[in-house]
């Protein structure tokens, strides 16, 4: 009992990283299920790990050449899991596994940095927040940028924040960056504005930070060396951040307007601006509180203006908000704790204290297990099993907007076609070749409608061979 008194706080990390890994392994590969995106980035990952090119294949052994523009996650997600393929075989398993590895160093991290800034209690309160909030396995799961990026970001604070390393703190910076620009670009600013509140050696500090954040950047150049700094490869990039939905007829007056309307009707949305008004209330009231941790307040409130602005101006996608929702919890807990002891007497501070992280955890607990939207499916590999099992390993499958498949799809079967917001028209349709060059296989959603010119060869050429779980048509040439 004495070992478990003055060890509870490792003994509690070890259980939040125990179940954080318990938890996720129960429903790896299906829960979410894989996705649009992180099927592209599963592919991109697969094709260096067997080419080394980080491109998709649009036809058999045949790449897009578009690889600097596809995407949102970067390298510091698809070379690491490359590798992992390079060793260990590729598979789902693999690629989730992977993505576990990054959630339990986000874990650790999280803990290490709000241990040196408050203490092993607070730091620990804090990590439990994030154990327990649904989209951290949304996000986490998924081959996605979001969580190796606040990965970066995390260390990034302990370097400039703990050490006064602005060097060391730059280079985390610039990975996090690459990791999801959509979602850590707004650093950026945010880092400027610090350094011009802080004053101190501004220029040259604003140098070195900089400098070290372009050593990313350099990698990614050197990858994609040959079309990198192509104007085409940045007008691309640069219509995909103003405005990827202008082909639907929606731009960001509409999104800011129709997001506005939506946000009270939110829940998670609604949630999170509570806590964030006690973090607020906290800073406000505690002066000292927040004298103390000004450079970390700043820095989070000049993220999340951006952060919150770039969410507003596209399509209602929760991901934007990833690294918001993180720095809420980190600040909740210390917050929480200053706000009781501020109007609480020390008798019934740290009971209250007690009741009120643990009504916090108990309910994104119970959320977590009941409510949380983590889409089950298994029609990916349902549907590369169904090929595999019912046509010749030399079939070439088509495949329409579909990556979670053409993930799993060797890549000398693949012929696809993705056209998406921001990703426009990669690869040819494979109904739009000639009747001998039909692949044997098509493939796409079951909500999927086709023009009427590809509908017309679909109905001439093929016959609907199986439907998965309801969501993908599998169709069969026949003649």
């Amino acid at each position: 009992m004495e070992l478990i008194k003055k060890n509870y706080v490792w003994l509690g990390l070890a259980l939040i990283i125990i179940f954080v890994n318990v938890y996720s392994a129960r429903t790896l590969t299906t829960k979410p299920a894989v996705w649009y995106d992180e099927g592209i980035n599963i592919e991109l990952a697969r094709n260096f790990s067997e080419f080394g090119q980080l491109d998709l294949v649009v036809a058999p052994l045949t790449f897009s050449g578009r690889g600097p523009t596809i995407g949102s996650t970067g390298y510091t997600t698809t070379l690491p899991l490359a590798l992992v393929f390079k060793i260990f075989g590729f598979g789902l398993e693999q690629a989730r596994l992977y993505m576990l590895v990054w959630m339990t160093a986000l874990v650790v991290c999280l803990f290490i940095f709000a241990q040196k800034t408050w203490g092993a209690d607070t730091a620990l309160l804090a990590t439990f927040l994030v154990a327990t909030f649904a989209s951290f396995y949304g996000n986490g799961r998924s081959v996605m940028g979001e969580i190796p990026g606040f990965v970066f970001i995390l260390l990034c604070l302990i370097w400039y924040l703990h050490k006064n390393n602005i060097f060391m703190a730059g280079i985390f910076l610039g990975l996090a960056i690459i990791s999801k620009p959509s979602v850590f670009i707004f650093f950026i600013p945010a880092f400027v504005l610090l350094l011009l509140w802080q004053k101190r050696n501004f220029f040259s500090n604003l140098f070195k930070l900089g400098a070290s954040s372009f050593l990313a950047f350099i990698v990614w150049i050197v990858i994609y060396s040959a079309t990198a700094l192509a104007p085409a490869t940045w007008n691309v990039l640069g219509t995909h951040f103003s405005n990827p939905y202008e082909r639907e007829g929606l731009n960001s007056i509409i999104n800011i307007k129709n997001n506005l309307i939506a946000w009270p009707h939110s829940s998670t949305l609604v949630y999170f601006s509570l806590l964030a008004l006690v973090v607020t209330v906290a800073a406000y009231f505690d002066r000292d509180f927040y004298k103390k941790n000004r450079p970390l307040f700043l820095l989070a409130g000049f993220y999340s203006l951006g952060a919150i602005f770039y969410f507003l101006k596209n399509i209602t996608i929760f991901h934007y908000l990833a690294a918001v929702q993180l720095l809420i919890f980190i600040l909740l807990a210390p917050s929480l704790k200053v706000l009781i002891n501020r109007f609480f007497s020390r008798g019934y501070s740290r009971l209250l204290t007690i009741v009120c992280f643990s009504f916090l955890i108990l309910f994104q607990f119970v959320y977590l297990f009941t409510g949380a939207k983590l889409f089950y499916s298994n029609a990916p590999q349902a549907t590369f099993n169904y090929v595999q099992e019912n046509y010749s390993p030399d079939e070439i499958v088509g495949l329409i907007d579909m990556p979670p498949v053409a993930a799993l799809i060797p890549a000398h079967r693949r012929l696809q076609t993705i056209s998406t917001y921001g990703l426009r028209d990669l690869g040819l349709n494979p109904l739009s070749l000639s009747a001998a060059n039909l692949p044997g296989i098509i493939i796409f959603g079951a909500d999927r409608k086709l023009e009427d010119k590809y509908a017309t060869i679909l109905d001439e050429h093929y016959t609907l061979d199986k439907t998965i779980e309801g969501k993908v048509m599998i169709y069969k040439k026949i003649r």
